[in-house]
């Protein structure tokens, strides 16, 4: 009778035993998943963080392009108004010389150039 109660007894701690295991692949699996979704979690965050400091230095890139352009733009302009200033100049000056040239023909006068 003994050995009927230890088979029973037997049977109960290798139950329990196997309980004990199941549990604990139960909690490992959960623990495995949680990790998992942390990893995924932070993998996600570190994602969202590049892109929030990839417009951060997108933004700031074209503002420094922009800056340039706009620096580019007011040198050009000044060449600009150079030119338009000179040919303005120019056009004075052309007026200025044909008025005297026609005051001194009526005098009966020319300018004089130096031959060569």
């Amino acid at each position: 009778m003994s050995s009927l109660l230890d088979t029973g007894s037997d049977s109960k701690s290798l139950q329990r035993a196997l309980n004990r295991q199941q549990e604990r692949i139960k909690y490992d699996e959960q623990m495995a998943a949680r990790e998992a979704t942390v990893k995924n979690e932070m993998a996600i965050n570190k994602k969202a963080d590049w892109v929030e400091n990839l417009e951060a230095a997108s933004e700031s890139q074209r503002m420094k392009e922009e800056r340039r352009l706009m620096a580019e733009e007011a040198k050009l302009a000044g060449v600009a108004l150079v030119e338009i200033r000179r040919a303005a100049l120019r056009t004075q000056l052309e007026q200025d010389y044909a008025q005297y040239e026609q005051e001194l023909q009526a005098q009966g006068k020319a300018f004089y150039f130096k031959r060569e």
